[in-house]
Formats: C-alpha cells, structure tokens, sequence
C-alpha cells in the first residue's frame, strides 16, 4: 500500500484523536480516535502488511471492521478492481461481522453511499466516495443507533455524529487527496 497515504493517515488521525473520542463518549467508550491511530500507525510501520497491521494493533470490533476498509483501499491501489466495487465489498463483510445494515448509526452509513458514489462516477470516483461518506456521516447525528455500545445509550446517541462513519468519511477524503481527486 502507498506509504504517502498511510502516513497522511496516521498525521490526521493525530489532528483528530481528540475530536473521535469525544464523538465516541457520547455514545460510547470514548476510545475510537485513540484505537483507529493505533491502527494507522501500526499500518504506516509495515506497509507491506498494512491490514493485518491495523487488525492486531487497534484490536477489538474496530480493529477488525476497519481493517476491511483498508483492504479494500488496498486493493483498490493494487489491481484492476474498482474503487466502488472493493468498497462495496468491505460494506458486504462489515455488514456481516457486525450484523449492521445502513441506517443502524454505524460505519456503514458512510461506506456504502461512498461505495455506490465511487460506482456511479468512473471519472472521479475517489472524489465522489469521500462526499458521499462525508455526507452519510453527517446523516448519522439524527439517528438512534441499533448496533454496537451506543445502541445502550439513552436515546441510542441521536443528536450526535457516528464517530466510525466519521473515521470513514476522513479515510476516503484522504485517499481522494491522494489520487488528486479533491472531493
């Protein structure tokens, strides 16, 4: 995997370790932003071996779920696959582990609108998955959450943002920066 991009990660990972684990307290253990940097630095450390870097370093439901994400980005670099299309598939796998669907106020709410934008623009699909996450992101404040540690929140965390569909949108508008598509 690009080790540019993996180390653009762990950098804004650090501008955000404060901000995700306060989305995270609100509806949860308060630990996301400190657990996906874990990840990414672990990541950036072997970039041969970047998933199973990020799995074992962040550990946990997080580890595992994003380390699908970062496959998926990985392959999207490494062949002829398409961006939407590996995306697609790491929604299908998250989707699976965590018992999720869209709309449960999880990563989910951000990656799949990403993978069906990335799908519907071959010209800039990078581009196109970052705004879409970003937007599905911003659509996770007003829900109750049905999966993870926020669904035991009182009000199930509505009025605030899904911190891993949060972390999804920051993954993919990095990975568009990268391939010089500005969302």
């Amino acid at each position: 995997m690009n080790q540019t991009f993996l180390l653009h990660l762990v950098s804004r990972f650090e501008q955000l370790e404060a901000r995700l684990n306060q989305l995270d307290a609100a509806t949860g253990d308060g630990d996301h932003g400190g657990t996906i940097l874990k990840g990414m630095r672990a990541a950036a450390a072997t970039p041969d071996a970047p998933v199973v870097a990020f799995r074992k370093a962040a550990g946990g439901a997080s580890g595992s779920l994003f380390s699908l994400l970062i496959g998926a980005l990985e392959q999207a670099e490494n062949d002829s696959s398409t961006l939407g299309d590996a995306l697609a598939t790491a929604a299908r796998k998250i989707s699976q582990l965590g018992q999720a669907r869209a709309g449960d106020k999880t990563m989910l709410d951000a990656l799949l609108p990403a993978a069906a934008a990335a799908n519907a623009d071959p010209a800039n699909p990078a581009a196109a998955a970052a705004e879409a996450a970003r937007r599905g992101a911003e659509a996770t404040k007003p829900m109750q959450a049905k999966r993870g540690r926020a669904k035991y929140v009182e009000g199930g965390g509505v009025g605030h943002l899904d911190a891993g569909a949060f972390s999804v949108a920051e993954i993919l508008t990095q990975f568009s920066k990268e391939h010089g598509e500005q969302p």
